[in-house]
């Protein structure tokens, strides 16, 4: 797959969806209240998405489980999402017991309250896993850029320390970027971590090479796609 020149990362966040895109050498960021504009002011993008591509039936996705598999110690930032129709319910006992049901487990708290924004990428993207638009996850790029998972939660001061250097090195001026975002929000409409993961996205999608898991799908099996890009090799904590 080819390098874009224009890529852009979108993580949600609480006022609705967080871009930082990148083009040129540039870095711009933007708070978006629905999913569409996105999709709109990209249109000629690679867009990265933090928001499952399609919904499992008759069992769990086998994405997420090869993706929880790969992180490791990481593995449980990878939400097993609803299936369609408990993610068009708003109640969580409702929405877990129809999941329960369908699909033989329970259904987390966290991936019930991501349902609106499921079936807001839904109505945009449908069920199109190969673009312009693509499934990906913050932590496999991070994996990507480290090598290996990263033991220390994003939520962690080492975490979040970390992941900026990590970036930064991939992409200088990408720091000032991040400080620049949290000068100019709240957190109550953008948190840290959703800035950190935009960025990381976006940098992802502009990768030459890209691999997904599960490796070479059928054309109708989700996948979630993150950079080969090799390990950094100045990466340790002694060199920050």
């Amino acid at each position: 797959m080819p390098r874009a020149e224009s890529a852009v990362g979108v993580d949600a966040c609480p006022y609705g969806w967080f871009a930082t895109a990148l083009s040129e050498g540039s870095i711009e960021t933007e708070l978006y209240e629905d999913f569409s504009e996105i999709q709109s002011d990209f249109q000629e993008a690679r867009a990265f998405v933090d928001i499952p591509v399609g919904l499992p039936t008759g069992g769990r996705r086998r994405c997420d489980i090869k993706a929880r598999d790969l992180l490791s110690c990481r593995g449980n930032s990878v939400f097993f999402p609803p299936c369609e129709s408990a993610a068009a319910i708003e109640d969580y006992d409702e929405a877990n017991a129809m999941y329960r049901e369908q699909m033989m487990h329970g259904l987390s708290q966290q991936a019930h309250a991501i349902s609106n924004k499921i079936n807001e990428v839904r109505e945009v993207v449908g069920e199109t896993y190969d673009g312009p638009i693509y499934e990906s996850h913050p932590e496999l790029c991070f994996y990507a850029l480290n090598g290996q998972p990263i033991a220390y939660s994003k939520s962690s001061k080492q975490g979040l320390v970390f992941r900026r250097h990590l970036l930064e090195q991939r992409h200088s001026g990408m720091d000032d970027g991040y400080e620049q975002v949290l000068d100019d929000t709240l957190r109550k409409d953008v948190r840290r971590d959703d800035v950190l993961d935009s960025m990381a996205l976006a940098l992802a999608a502009q990768s030459e090479e890209l691999q997904s898991v599960p490796e070479d799908p059928d054309p109708e099996v989700p996948r979630i796609y993150y950079p080969t890009t090799p390990a950094l090799t100045d990466s340790s904590w002694t060199k920050l």
